[in-house]
């Protein structure tokens, strides 16, 4: 249905065949459920119909029945397949025992009702015959299977099991990701609405798998071949739909929580191919709020993949800074998703903060950086942002070599350090901003949040002080470090003068940057050796000590001479750099500065 989003159908119940009583019997005292009312309701007739459903008796569901239902299902099944086999021309002659397969199968939704069965469902062995279903000649079979096993899955039923993992892997033994992706594959959901649905369940039916698994559900599917190439197509499909959101929602999870999958991307070319699903979000912003969900889950989809280095350099190849750049500058709805991705992009590759740069991204990530132009978000949105963009300037100052990292010191430099300034602004913010939440720590006042979420008080005062902004602060202050050691005499005296006027202390920059270092893996030593050497010299030039540094930087990281492929001071001198994005104005205003001094 193009552009306009089509909402998931409403589920239609299949109509009893209606067969009239003999005439010499009365009529049945009860009601079919499927029976179609009257145009004409008189009041007598529904109180009618509401006293006759009274005396219904509905049977409660317990483990002999379960028994018994098992085995219906089962003679039901073993009947379909001999008249099938036996009227493979006439379908008239299993017509019948086909309607009645489809009314059985739906009869196990029941057990979602009762958790405390799920064990009995195990011991019966009914999963294998229920998924086997999906291989039904009939799809509408297969389509009330997806159904019972969405309902079955369920996150909150399955809570309520006594063994969950159990069950989740009694319905892979049962093939269930082979036949699922089989059905997915075979229906039109352009046929019904039926059709629609059944791909709707059996999206839902993966989601609910990966919420209690989700590690074990992506190995499983992932291990049949045309799964992801299903997921593509059905997200890059034209017009958007229901399925169409549901299905980049999937794949999100999917490449979240595989690194196999992010692996076999490289392979589809998904970079490529998810790059041009966002292509067209360049100039205009979502119609409405589905269609914005796509556009959101498919930025996931890219962040998750920009983890393996192999999707980066695609990345940047496939001209997606660019793009970025461009979506940033036109402050359309994905900007700020553009920026997240662009994060995930630099992180950890040298390559692509060449290119950021190369390609004129600093003019409008610094003016991101300074909040101009910037039209007044929710202060969550606003911390989002500058946590991307800290880590996107710390990247680049890491990163870049030659005269992009002599264009991004430059930044710092011109406009009389007003860059400098605001650096420092977000250090007192963010400062105390942790220091509260530590506070609040240590007079108990969230020793509430520790029992309901069942973590010790020191996890718990980590997931504080980075919900204070933690990582904003570490990434300002690791900025901070790399600037001072850049070799511009001028850059580092502002930054000295800077701490002085704020009352900024060496003390809580060492300490913001000693905490980082030590929460660094084993991979990344070189980094943590690094740092440490800067901040070393950085305590010394603005009269700290140095030797109470007492981790040891790692032999053979570089020291602060070696800084970007030893960048001298003469190369970073912002003034021997011309700044291709400033405009004409800026740069004669600049001239005319130098001039009068």
């Amino acid at each position: 249905m193009d552009g306009a989003m089509r909402p998931p159908p409403v589920p239609q119940k299949a109509k009893r065949p209606q067969v009239a009583p003999p005439a010499d019997e009365p009529a049945p005292k009860r009601i079919e459920l499927g029976e179609e009312l009257p145009d004409e309701v008189s009041r007598e007739d529904i109180q009618q119909m509401l006293d006759k459903a009274d005396e219904l008796h509905v049977e409660a569901l317990t483990e002999t029945s379960l028994k018994r239902m098992h085995l219906q299902f089962e003679r039901k099944v073993k009947l379909n397949r001999e008249l099938r086999i036996k009227h493979v021309d006439d379908p008239d002659k299993f017509l019948k025992s086909e309607v009645d397969l489809d009314e059985e199968i739906k009869k196990f939704t029941l057990v979602a009702t009762h958790p405390e069965l799920y064990a009995a469902l195990l011991k019966l062995e009914t999963l294998p015959l229920l998924v086997g279903m999906l291989n039904h000649v009939n799809t509408d079979i297969a389509v009330d299977v997806f159904e019972v096993l969405s309902e079955l899955t369920d996150p909150e039923v399955l809570s309520e099991v006594e063994d969950p993992e159990g069950f989740v892997k009694a319905i892979f033994d049962a093939q269930l990701c082979q036949m699922t992706v089989d059905v997915l594959a075979r229906i039109d959901e352009t046929v019904s609405d039926e059709d629609f649905k059944a791909v709707t369940n059996g999206l839902s039916m993966i989601e609910n798998l990966a919420d209690l698994m989700p590690q074990e559900t992506c190995r499983q599917f992932l291990e049949i071949p045309t799964f992801l190439p299903w997921l593509i197509k059905r997200l890059r499909a034209q017009g958007m739909d229901y399925n169409k959101v549901y299905a980049s929602e999937i794949l999100g999870i999917v490449l979240q929580n595989s690194e196999r999958a992010r692996e076999e991307m490289v392979k589809l070319e998904g970079v490529d191919k998810l790059l041009r699903g966002i292509a067209a979000y360049r100039k205009r912003d979502p119609a409405d709020s589905e269609e914005a969900e796509y556009v959101q889950n498919m930025f996931d989809c890219i962040c998750s993949l920009m983890l393996l280095k192999t999707n980066q350099i695609a990345f940047g190849s496939l001209q997606g800074l660019e793009l970025m750049i461009r979506m940033m500058r036109e402050k359309v709805f994905a900007a700020t998703l553009a920026l997240k991705l662009v994060d995930h992009s630099l992180r950890h590759c040298p390559e692509n903060c060449q290119i950021f740069v190369e390609k004129l991204g600093l003019k409008v990530l610094f003016a991101i950086f300074m909040k101009k132009g910037a039209k007044t978000k929710k202060q969550s949105e606003a911390k989002e942002v500058e946590e991307h963009v800290t880590s996107i300037v710390q990247s680049l100052c890491r990163y870049c070599t030659g005269t992009p990292v002599a264009r991004v010191l430059n930044k710092f430099v011109e406009s009389n350090f007003e860059k400098l300034e605001r650096l420092l602004e977000m250090h007192e913010e963010y400062h105390r901003s942790v220091q509260e939440a530590d506070r609040e720590r240590d007079q108990g006042l969230a020793q509430k949040i520790d029992r309901e979420l069942e973590v010790n008080e020191e996890e718990q005062l980590f997931l504080d002080r980075c919900d204070a902004g933690l990582f904003t602060l570490q990434q300002v202050d690791l900025i901070l470090v790399r600037l001072v050691n850049m070799g511009n005499r001028q850059a580092t005296e502002e930054i000295g003068k800077l701490m002085d006027v704020k009352g900024v202390k060496l003390e809580e920059i060492k300490k913001i940057v000693l905490e980082y270092c030590t929460n660094l893996g084993q991979e990344a030593q070189e980094e943590r050796g690094e740092v440490i050497s800067y901040l070393r010299a950085m305590l010394t030039r603005y009269g700290g000590d140095a030797s109470a540094v007492e981790e040891p930087a790692v032999a053979g990281s570089k020291t602060p001479e070696d800084l970007d492929g030893a960048v001298t001071p003469d190369e970073a001198d912002p003034n021997q750099v011309t700044d291709d994005e400033a405009p004409k104005e800026e740069k004669e205003t600049k001239e005319k500065k130098d001039r009068t001094k």
